[in-house]
C-alpha cells in the first residue's frame, strides 16, 4: 500500500544505483493533484533518474511508487511498464523519422477525434500535421512530442528539462502551452527544470535533489529568500555573499560570527551616500529593459543591485538600503 492514503502520487524510500554510483538515494517525495512541483539541482543531482522511476520507466532498486493508490510497475514487474495514467517525455522527444506528423500521433492516440484535436490545438502543431517528422525544427518536434504524450489520456505528465535548447521564442510558446494544458484540460505537470526563472515563475513547489537527496523543499519563494546553503541559493538566481564588518555589528546583532549575508539584486534600494547601511561605487551598469543591473564595489566586496532611474553613472557613489525581511545568513558551503 502507498505509504501516504492521502497522496495522489507517493514515492516511497527510492533507491538507484548504476554501477556502485548511488544516483538517487532513499528518496520519498509525494504529489497533489493540480500541483506544481519542479524537481532542481545540480547536474548529476539524480533528477532525470528519478522521473524515469516515476514514470515506470527504470526499476528502483529498492522502494515503490504509487499512483492514484494503484502500483507504478517497473520493467522487471510488468512487460509493459509504467501506469496508464502517467505520460513521460525525455528532454529529447524523439520521433519516429519518415512518417507524417498526423501519421506518428494517431499510432499512438487513444482519444476520439475531438480530444485530440482540441490537443493538436492547445500545443499549437496544427499546421504541421501534414508535414515529415524529420522536417521539423527542434522547438516544433517538442510540441508535437508533447501532443503524443497527451493522445494516450494521462493525468499526470512528466517533463525532463522541457525548456532545454530552445530559443527565445519557441520557450515561450511552450510555456504558453504548458499553461492552457493545466488550466483547460485539468493536467497536472510535475518538471525537472535547471533555470531559476523557469522555476520561480511556473513551479507551486520546489524539491532541489543533491547527491540523490533532497536537501530543501518548499514554495519557490521560500527557497528564493531563505536557502538552504549557497548550492540551492544560486539554484534560484543571482546572488552575492557579504561579510559584515566590526563597524556594521550594529545593524546586525543576531548575525552568527562566521556567516555571511546572501543577498540578491532586488533587496537593495539606491539612496544617497551615507543614507544606508553601506556606501559604495557604481563600477558597471547593465541595461536589462525595466532597469539597469548595477555592480557596485563596497570595499573589498562586489553587489549588485537593480536601479530604475537612468540617473546613475558609473563612478558615482551611492547608499544601499535594505529591507529586513531580506537578511539570510549562510555558511559557505561546497558546490
Amino acid at each position: 500500500m502507498p505509504a501516504s492514503d492521502s497522496a495522489w502520487l507517493d514515492a516511497h524510500n527510492l533507491t538507484r544505483s548504476y554501477g556502485g554510483h548511488l544516483a538517487v538515494d532513499d528518496l520519498s517525495l509525494t504529489l497533489a493533484r493540480g500541483e506544481r512541483l519542479a524537481v532542481a539541482g545540480m547536474s548529476g543531482s539524480g533528477k532525470s533518474t528519478l522521473l524515469r522511476m516515476l514514470s515506470g520507466l527504470e526499476q528502483p532498486d529498492a522502494g515503490k511508487v504509487w499512483f492514484e493508490g494503484q502500483l507504478v510497475k517497473g520493467p522487471v514487474e510488468a512487460l509493459v511498464p509504467g501506469h496508464p495514467g502517467i505520460a513521460y517525455l525525455s528532454q529529447h522527444y524523439e520521433l519516429r523519422r519518415n512518417y507524417r506528423v498526423a501519421d506518428e500521433l494517431a499510432a499512438w492516440s487513444l482519444v476520439p477525434p475531438e480530444e485530440s484535436d482540441a490537443i493538436y490545438s492547445a500545443c499549437r502543431i496544427i499546421p504541421y500535421l501534414t508535414r515529415w517528422t524529420q522536417d521539423l525544427s527542434g522547438g516544433e518536434r517538442q510540441r508535437v512530442a508533447l501532443a503524443r504524450a497527451l493522445v494516450t489520456d494521462p493525468r499526470l505528465l512528466l517533463l525532463d528539462e522541457p525548456f532545454s535548447n530552445l530559443d527565445a521564442l519557441h520557450k515561450s510558446l511552450l510555456q504558453e502551452v504548458l499553461v492552457d494544458l493545466q488550466q483547460r484540460m485539468g493536467i497536472t505537470c510535475l518538471m525537472v527544470l535547471h533555470d531559476g526563472s523557469d522555476i520561480l515563475s511556473w513551479a507551486s513547489r520546489v524539491v532541489v535533489l543533491r547527491t540523490g537527496r533532497v536537501v530543501q523543499t518548499g514554495h519557490p519563494q521560500e527557497l528564493w529568500s531563505h536557502p538552504v546553503d549557497e548550492a540551492v541559493a544560486g539554484l534560484m538566481g543571482p546572488y552575492d555573499l557579504i561579510g559584515i564588518p566590526i563597524s556594521l555589528r550594529r545593524w546586525f546583532p543576531a548575525a552568527p560570527a562566521a556567516a555571511r549575508w546572501m543577498v540578491r539584486p532586488s533587496f537593495w534600494e539606491a539612496v544617497a551616500p551615507g543614507a544606508g547601511v553601506l556606501d559604495g561605487c557604481i563600477e558597471e551598469l547593465q541595461f536589462s529593459g525595466a532597469s539597469y543591473l548595477a555592480r557596485v564595489a563596497v570595499g573589498a566586496d562586489r553587489l549588485r543591485l537593480y536601479l530604475r532611474d537612468a540617473v546613475w553613472q558609473p563612478g558615482q557613489a551611492l547608499g544601499l538600503a535594505y529591507r529586513p525581511s531580506a537578511v539570510h545568513w549562510l555558511a559557505p558551503e561546497p558546490f
